[in-house]
């Protein structure tokens, strides 16, 4: 096994250089101050970090240095008023061996100060020491998230402080949007586990690069499970495998496994492969020091195995990444149809009536003729993306029911222009948005079971994450290889599998009903 500690120049065991300046903030701030600035202090380790459960011990710490600066090493002490949660078990000339043993009650967060002095009582060497004690082991036990990036030193706006919090996919405090990245510069990516509170099991973790085969899994090592120390509940937790991986040129995202499934860096594979899962398994956060300085290109990776959404399951420092966003191709440009082929029940390719408007990038859909706009382009294996809201206005013979309209999509180029071509739709009616319809003989499978063939036929969505009517909703759909996912608002809201058509162009309707569309856009997967 090996253990890995953070750190800006070469990992060591357990050793990483923090923010500037935390040293000097030990020194000062949590230890009388009895050493000058001209006391020499050794290069090498300068910061430890340990965790335990309330009331045990920590895995025993090794920290050395060089015997033959300083001068003979007469005592090694804690100093401190955190002191007495740590122990020094022995010493010698040029090392000590420490433990962080909290005594019960005592969670949270202490600090202290090793110091290796010599005959003189001249200080030659000292080690700032961090404990992170916890309630327990697992659930409600487990140190939050802010906390652990309190303990490293680290001072970020998770956007929560508890515990749990949710899995929605709105971002969080400082979280950032983007969920793929390249090398920031020549050399290797580094990737260092520095905290998890999950169950106990082996993890595989590492980067995907996407391909036409989907998300390809590069793996760069595997936590450890618990041995003699819990180690699926500890800071740098134990791990096989390198921190080091080299992407070349590519995108990349990050992955872990565990025991049921995969959590990805970017929500629709996680979406497309395991629906059942946390749609939103994975947090970002640029690093900041204590003082709220960016750390440049270096990023926290943190990982939701459950869904209470505390987001500390799995926690990884990246450095030498920058973020790339995910490239989505406006289809429509907000001033005009062009891309964009239209149909309307009476009048055909022309629209007269000015049932479709265009102003402020948006399309105004009047609803009184039944028809659509629909892409000139075809499409497989891609993520949709359309805002839309519903106007007052409803028109006979549907002026008293629900506000109609629909998102259609896989229809062939060789389809006819009518009133409904082969699809597969997304339904968007008040109250029924998600639904599958299936027309013209269309079949899909849901929870396992394939519809039937028939003209038309409605298959109902498993959840409602509509707004309110007169308010914006983001609808989504993904394809993928005949799966038909549809997301509203964030919500996975309906699944569907091994579709009989797989790919084609995309109509918005008019049906009765006004409604307005906007940020119509997609990205090929």
């Amino acid at each position: 096994m090996i253990r890995f500690i953070l750190a800006r120049g070469p990992v060591k065991n357990r050793l990483q250089v923090f923010p500037a300046g935390l040293l000097l903030f030990f020194s000062i701030f949590l230890i009388p101050f009895t050493k000058t600035l001209a006391d020499p202090v050794t290069q090498g380790d300068k910061e430890r970090y340990f965790s335990a459960v309330a009331g045990t011990a920590s895995q025993p710490d090794t920290i050395s240095w060089d015997a033959k600066r300083g001068g003979t090493i007469f005592r090694v002490e804690l100093a401190g008023t955190d002191k007495d949660q740590f122990e020094i078990m022995s010493s010698g000339e040029n090392h000590a061996v420490v433990v962080f043993n909290p005594s019960k009650g005592n969670v949270g967060i202490a600090r202290a100060v090793l110091r290796a002095k010599s005959a003189t009582g001249r200080t030659v060497h000292v080690v700032a020491l961090t404990g992170l004690g916890a309630k327990g082991l697992e659930g409600e036990n487990e140190p939050p998230l802010s906390r652990v990036f309190d303990a490293l030193g680290y001072r970020i706006n998770l956007g929560w402080e508890s515990l749990a919090n949710h899995c929605k996919p709105e971002l969080q405090g400082d979280e950032i949007a983007a969920s793929l990245f390249e090398m920031a510069k020549k050399g290797p990516v580094k990737i260092t586990p520095v905290a998890r509170y999950s169950p106990d099991f082996e993890l595989p973790f590492g980067y995907y690069i996407n391909g036409s085969e989907g998300a390809v899994k590069h793996q760069v090592g595997t936590l450890a499970k618990a041995g003699p120390y819990p180690e699926h509940q500890a800071l740098f937790p134990e791990m096989e495998g390198d921190v080091s991986f080299d992407p070349g040129k590519a995108e990349f995202g990050f992955f872990v496994t565990g025991p049921d499934h995969s959590a990805y860096s970017e929500d629709h594979w996680n979406q497309i492969y395991h629906k059942e899962n946390v749609g939103h398994p994975v947090r970002i956060y640029a690093a900041k020091d204590r003082n709220g300085k960016v750390v440049k290109n270096t990023y926290f990776i943190c990982f939701e195995e459950a869904r209470n959404g505390d987001y500390n399951d799995y926690v990884f420092l990246v450095e030498n990444i920058k973020p790339v966003i995910a490239t989505f191709t406006t289809l429509f440009n907000g001033k005009n149809l062009d891309g964009w082929d239209l149909f309307l029940e009476g009048t055909g390719n022309t629209d007269p009536d000015h049932n479709f408007r265009i102003g402020n990038e948006t399309l105004h859909v009047n609803g009184r003729q039944v028809g659509y706009v629909i892409t000139k382009g075809s499409y497989t294996n891609y993520h949709f993306k359309v805002d839309f809201k519903w106007g007052a206005k409803r028109w006979p013979p549907r002026e008293n029911t629900k506000r109609d309209a629909g998102v259609c999509y896989h229809i062939s180029a060789e389809e006819p222009f009518k009133i409904w071509p082969k699809c597969v739709e997304c339904q968007v009616q008040e109250g029924d948005v998600g639904d599958f319809w299936l027309i013209g003989m269309t079949t899909i499978e849901v929870d396992g079971k394939r519809s039937p063939l028939k003209d038309y036929q409605r298959l109902q969505k498993k959840k409602d994450a509509e707004n309110p009517t007169g308010q914006w909703n983001t609808l989504e759909i993904l394809s993928y290889n005949g799966k038909c996912i549809h997301i509203l608002n964030g919500e996975v809201v309906n699944y569907g599998e091994n579709a009989s058509i797989k790919s084609g162009r995309i109509l918005l309707q008019s049906e009765y009903a006004e409604i307005y569309y906007k940020n119509v856009m997609i990205r090929e997967l």
